[in-house]
């Protein structure tokens, strides 16, 4: 999710929140004017700080129910996620911007109840309250998602929530004691939020100087084993042995966008009004106009996705082509097609080239081309996931045995209902590579494998 996206739904539901609050006061001004008139004219005051305070919270809660209900739609069918911190093993594992937003968009979204419910009465001023009411809050948004759909019930969304209120009290419980008790005693207060501070910058630091990025195939729940029934038809080797790390040609924003404006000005396509839609990990570029286009593009290896919109027109069709006409037609994209990369029609008018990790001196060659050819004579889809890898090192991996145990115990991402199964055979087993969160080719173990009857390919990091 992009920031301007993140703002978008705040200021959305920050002026649904104020209208709420606007109309929600001239009902309580009224009804506070009729019931506290006195005789003769005498009327009481209103606790103007009170209200003040109070239709901060309303709007505050109302912008909480719009982001966590009317934000999405009712299509979560009741799930539930007890595994406590999934969502940090889940963010981890990827180390991608969208999975850590949600984590700390869950903690700042409760930040602010910790401090207003403090300054409502001096009741809250005291933890259990506050925190008390906060927990009671956040179970209740959690169950009313289970119950209607609108979400999952989450325990790690329970303790980030938690997690705010306690930041929140603690941030106003702080300032209002460095102006009674000094500012000692109030750091007390302000350690929650250091300690997230310590913890964060610990956890990124490490992340940082790291050699290597981390693998999305880690699972966060492990697979249930206990009682499946496991059999392998292979001879495992139980030496570890060194195989080479790679490196993919990863791109920063500027870099992905020189490529977009080569790409494009190959074709001869004005690109002085592109529209540039970009996330932390990926640019989608779009040309609007008589002839429309559009690029997604990964910024982490480079590949991309090309679309001209000309092929919805009544009159293009698919159209089928030589592979020498084809690679011809793509030079014009500025692709070259390796000599070993092996060809086959997979539909009327579309090819694909396929080269599987071919090693050449300090390079490595992996991945699909597809390109769709038409009755125009033009190519109108590439999808480019062909890349061409850098060696960096070689490295010591485990051994097929010591990677087989991670398979006994169940330390393999799987998609089966209930995280279990029944039987497992395992046919063959080879090293592979897999794009880490850093950009670089690590190699992993493919147990391919029959789970429950169906066809699968285990994958256990090497390193």
């Amino acid at each position: 999710m992009r920031l301007q996206e993140i703002i978008g739904i705040v200021r959305e539901y920050f002026f649904l929140a104020l209208i709420a609050v606007i109309v929600l006061g001239i009902i309580l001004f009224l009804g506070y004017f009729i019931v506290n008139r006195k005789p003769f004219g005498e009327k009481k005051n209103f606790p103007k700080k009170q209200l003040f305070l109070g239709g901060l919270f309303t709007g505050y809660v109302i912008m909480v129910i719009g982001v966590t209900f009317l934000n999405r739609g009712a299509n979560y069918q009741g799930g539930m996620d007890l595994s406590f911190f999934s969502s940090y093993r889940e963010a981890w594992y990827s180390f991608s911007v969208r999975h850590w937003q949600f984590v700390y968009l869950n903690i700042f979204m409760f930040v602010p109840f910790g401090i207003l419910f403090p300054l409502l009465h001096s009741r809250f001023k005291k933890a259990v309250w506050t925190i008390g009411t906060a927990a009671f809050f956040t179970l209740s948004i959690e169950s009313v998602q289970l119950i209607t759909g609108y979400g999952i019930f989450d325990v790690d969304d329970l303790f980030n929530n938690l997690l705010g209120a306690i930041i929140g009290y603690g941030i106003i419980m702080g300032f209002i004691t460095i102006k009674e008790k000094g500012i000692k005693r109030s750091l007390f207060y302000f350690s929650p939020l250091l300690l997230v501070f310590i913890l964060s910058g610990s956890m990124f630091a490490y992340y940082c100087l790291k050699e290597f990025g981390n693998l999305s195939i880690v699972p966060i729940h492990r697979t249930n084993t206990t009682n499946a029934t496991i059999t392998i038809d292979v001879q495992l080797e139980d030496h570890r042995r060194k195989v080479p790390v790679y490196r993919a040609p990863s791109y920063t924003k500027a870099s992905a966008d020189e490529f977009v404006q080569n790409f494009f000005e190959r074709m001869h396509i004005d690109t002085s009004d592109m529209e540039d839609i970009s996330y932390p990990d990926e640019g989608m570029y779009r040309i609007n106009g008589e002839n429309s286009y559009h690029l997604s593009f990964q910024f982490l290896d480079g590949s991309y996705s090309f679309l001209d919109f000309s092929r919805l027109d009544e009159d293009i069709e698919p159209k089928d082509i030589d592979e020498e006409t084809l690679k011809e037609s793509l030079t014009k994209f500025g692709i070259d097609i390796p000599q070993d990369a092996r060809f086959q029609k997979v539909d009327t008018g579309m090819y694909e080239w396929t080269v599987d990790k071919k090693a050449r001196r300090n390079q490595l060659i992996d991945g699909v081309l597809t390109a769709n050819y038409y009755n125009d004579n033009t190519v109108k889809e590439i999808e480019d996931q062909l890349i061409t890898y850098d060696k960096v090192k070689d490295i010591q991996i485990k051994s097929q045995q010591e990677a087989y145990k991670e398979v006994l115990k169940g330390k393999f991402q799987i998609f089966t209902r209930n995280n279990k199964i029944d039987t497992l055979q395992i046919h063959k087993v080879e090293v592979s590579y897999y794009l880490d969160s850093k950009g670089y080719y690590q190699p992993v173990y493919d147990f391919y494998s029959t789970v429950d009857g169906k066809d699968m390919t285990i994958l256990i990091p090497g390193i």
